[in-house]
């Protein structure tokens, strides 16, 4: 069964809000995912949560929001980590 972890894009209003927000969407209230772009990459090929597998969606919800607060630089570098490690993966709505 696909496991769906979902990100509120209006959470995301800064680098931290992001950390945070994939933390809690993968492990729950005030879980952990890493603190950075090398961690979150590692973490999305199995590990701190995702299943192992890879049989995992990651929904992104008003990305438009989080795109704007993250700056497109970020954000862009996010989604491209998103697709090398996961790919299939990301649903950005």
């Amino acid at each position: 069964m696909t496991t769906v972890y979902v990100i509120e894009g209006s959470e995301v209003t800064c680098p931290g809000g992001f950390w945070r927000a994939v933390g809690e969407a993968v492990n729950g209230p005030g879980g952990y995912f890493g603190r950075n772009r090398d961690a979150f990459a590692d973490c999305l090929s199995g590990g701190f949560g995702t299943p192992e597998d890879g049989d995992f969606v990651l929904e992104w919800r008003d990305h438009a929001v989080s795109r704007r607060a993250l700056g497109p630089d970020l954000f862009d570098e996010l989604v491209e980590i998103v697709h090398e490690r996961a790919p299939g993966t990301l649903r950005l709505r």
